[in-house]
């Protein structure tokens, strides 16, 4: 059995100068399904004096089987960070065993991450949030050691939320012109299992990995993991244009056109209705934009289906694993932010702000200097330890786990954020750079969506965009 990883992570997420936050992530650490094992009738195990007869594993159980009744399951609304503990099971080396089959408790767990850049308006990005995982891991061939069967399950997935999405559609909020909702979400998935890292993605969020480059223990080496999908990319616009879609500039940027009737237009759309080519989406993935349907070819010009990718991860090697939204990446390069986890974690001490934070903190700066509204950002760190060798810095609001045993340990000290699942302190104020309040408040929700109300809004050729500059940089406390 490959050894499990142990990592450290920490989050942050902020909204920038925006007057919404559309952005949200999901951090999960649950065991794997359990493993079924046949064993002939009257066999002994190790060690109970008779010759041991191999065994064989049988299929994982089928999708139905969310939640095996071995497997404690507890989600602590409104938290997006669920932790989930194994159950030991404990046998005597002479033991008979006298079932046909019987449940093995392997006590190796799954980490799941993600991050959801919205656009649109936040109803798709929170749709992936609360219902992807489950729908990744209930398709065939996810719990499965190939990766080929578990990359396919993941493709199917994301396609499966895709067209749920579609029936939640009539709920969603209409456009001020009372078009169905064009909400949208990227979304960048990691999945941990083993020694072995799944990768999932569509639209311009991204997943780094920083790498150590033989024996030098000066830089690292940024490995992209994630390539944007862009709609100026030959393969991206062959598939638009395949699709009877096209692709435009506006304002110097690449974008998917929305064809959609013309505004003063009611009724059926019939082959004589005028149809208004609008510039409208600056990715070619994405999960949601169900405006993008094409009905001649019966697909989606904005395809939910993702890129997936597989690596095996060597902590001796991989350092740092980073998950942003494109409000991280356009102001910092992927080598500039896997080298900045790595100086952090030199010079910080214990009761300085966590790795996830630096990067956020310092990306609003360059916005700021930039003299440019900064955009929503969630920024996901992974430090990764190497099994018995010297423990990882702890900083504030980060925490260690062990896939192996499923355990956590919270950071210690009344200067860090809470042990997982463990409320805040009554006196401290619960902030949206915080990996464990699920980005944010009921009353921070609340709050926002008043200052949207209230925001002066303007509609461009269909597109909603802020009007206002917010100044209000509240996560810049070094």
């Amino acid at each position: 059995m490959d050894e499990d990883i142990i990592f450290r992570m920490s989050a942050f997420s902020d909204r920038g100068g925006r007057k919404y936050m559309e952005d949200v992530f999901q951090v999960k650490i649950e065991c794997e399904e359990p493993v079924v094992v046949e064993v002939q009738e009257g066999e002994k195990e190790k060690g109970g004096g008779g010759k041991d007869k191999p065994t064989t594993e049988a299929p994982p159980p089928p999708p139905a089987a969310k939640t095996s009744p071995q497997t404690p399951h507890t989600d602590c609304a409104p938290v997006s960070a669920v932790w989930v503990e194994t159950i030991s099971s404990s046998s005597s080396s002479s033991t008979t065993i006298t079932e046909d089959t019987h449940t093995v408790n392997t006590r190796r767990s799954v980490a799941f991450f993600a991050v959801f850049d919205g656009h649109g308006g936040r109803e798709a990005a929170q749709f992936a949030r609360d219902h992807l995982w489950d729908l990744l891991k209930s398709q065939r061939g996810f719990w499965s050691r190939d990766s080929d069967e578990v990359c396919a399950a993941l493709r199917k997935g994301f396609v499966a939320c895709h067209h749920a999405m579609w029936k939640k559609l009539p709920d969603w909020p209409k456009t001020l012109t009372g078009l169905p909702s064009t909400s949208g979400t990227t979304a960048s998935v990691v999945v941990i299992r083993g020694t072995h890292m799944y990768v999932a993605h569509v639209g311009d969020s991204a997943v780094v990995v920083g790498v150590k480059d033989g024996d030098s223990d000066l830089r690292l080496q940024a490995l992209e993991v994630t390539q944007d999908h862009k709609p100026e990319l030959p393969k991206e616009k062959e598939r638009i244009e395949r699709l009877g879609g096209s692709v435009m500039k506006k304002s110097g940027v690449n974008r998917v056109v929305w064809k959609r009737p013309r505004l003063t237009h009611s009724g059926p759309v019939r082959r004589s209705t005028v149809i208004d080519q609008i510039p409208f989406l600056a990715v070619a993935r994405a999960l949601g934009d169900l405006w993008s349907y094409d009905f001649y070819s019966g697909e989606f010009v904005v395809s939910p289906e993702p890129d997936t990718t597989v690596l095996t991860l060597d902590p001796r090697r991989h350092r740092y694993i980073i998950l942003g939204s494109d409000g991280l990446w356009n102001m910092m390069p992927p080598k500039d932010a896997v080298n900045m986890c790595y100086s952090h974690d030199k010079l910080v001490g214990p009761r300085g702000m966590s790795c996830a934070s630096r990067l956020g903190c310092t990306a609003l700066v360059f916005w700021k200097q930039r003299m440019l509204r900064a955009d929503n950002m969630t920024v996901v760190v992974l430090a990764l330890q190497e099994r018995g060798g010297p423990p990882l810095p702890m900083h504030q609001d980060e925490a260690t786990v062990d896939l192996a045993t499923a355990a956590a340990t919270p950071p210690g000290g009344a200067h860090h954020g809470p042990s997982p699942g463990s409320p805040f302190d009554g006196d401290r104020k619960v902030r949206q750079n915080s990996w464990l309040t699920g980005q944010r408040t009921e009353e921070e929700e609340e709050e926002e969506e008043e200052e949207e109300e209230d925001a002066m809004f303007f509609e461009e050729e269909g597109v909603m965009c802020g009007d206002e500059h917010d100044e209000d940089w509240t996560c810049l406390e070094w």
